[in-house]
């Protein structure tokens, strides 16, 4: 009876280590798995305040690209720490109590590594890098790091109530070009089937090698250097929960984005 006794309160004590361990422990992340945080249709409508903090976002990874709110500069998250591109283009490190209404992480695990020994436009390079991927149906992660012969990058500076949809925000943006760059590209291309919650293209931010500048990439030459790619597989998406976001009326329009991307005023 005695043993009975003890089998019992030792399955007891097991059941409840297991259960408190599992409270404290973070969300166990998939290998290459992205999480992102509201959709770029509310970005384009003008949703620019959400509640996410910067130190909830790095929980579900180490690396990832998105805005800060009310607009103000571009986020880049790189092993661990998150930046902010000014809209002068300077780079600064910013605390975990920020907040971002647009983002999308991951834990980056290069699948495959392009080498790049020649110089190529970016059209060229997006172009390169689609011929070797396996799948037009996947989203990727990317991780382009080299020596650029000149990069065009640009961002958005912070923004006043009552917001502006972003075809009008974007216009006082500040475009800056950039010659003889050694610094790193990150981003993703979201598969067509997403385009309403991504960019069904490529989406990059820059940050140059010694984070004195960087920002949303429109356009570059590399001359040499290696593009890392992350197949992924694993996709979760979270919604806010305020006013905006639950008001805004959601339509993804292409031409308003290409207008965007291609920096034109």
């Amino acid at each position: 009876m005695r043993t009975i006794i003890l089998y019992c309160l030792i399955i007891t004590c097991f059941f409840c280590l297991n259960a408190c361990s599992s409270k404290n422990n973070p969300v166990e992340l998939k290998t290459n798995s992205v999480f992102q945080y509201s959709t770029l249709s509310a970005l384009l409508e003008g949703v620019y305040d959400g509640e996410m903090t910067i130190g909830e976002l790095k929980k579900h990874g180490n690396y990832g690209i998105g805005t800060f709110n009310a607009l103000d500069g571009e986020l880049v998250l790189y092993e661990g720490e998150c930046y902010k591109v000014t809209s002068d283009s300077k780079v600064v490190k910013v605390s975990d109590s920020e907040k971002t209404p647009f983002a999308a992480v991951c834990t980056f695990v290069p699948d495959t590594v392009i080498h790049i020994d020649r110089a190529l436009k970016l059209k060229e390079l997006e172009l390169y890098v689609d011929s070797v991927v396996p799948s037009n149906n996947l989203l990727y992660a990317y991780k382009i790091s080299g020596s650029f012969d000149s990069i065009v990058i640009r961002s958005v500076p912070k923004q006043e109530k009552p917001y502006k949809r972003l075809i009008e925000a974007y216009k006082a943006q500040g475009i800056y070009t950039f010659t003889h760059q050694d610094g790193i590209l990150f981003g993703y291309k979201f598969p067509k089937y997403l385009k309403d919650v991504n960019m069904d293209n490529y989406h990059l931010h820059y940050l140059s090698t010694d984070k004195s500048k960087g920002g949303h990439l429109l356009n570059c030459i590399l001359s040499r250097g290696k593009v890392s790619v992350a197949y992924i597989r694993y996709y979760s998406l979270q919604l806010p929960d305020n006013i905006y976001f639950n008001t805004a009326t959601l339509t993804n329009t292409k031409s308003e984005l290409l207008k965007i991307e291609g920096g034109k005023k």
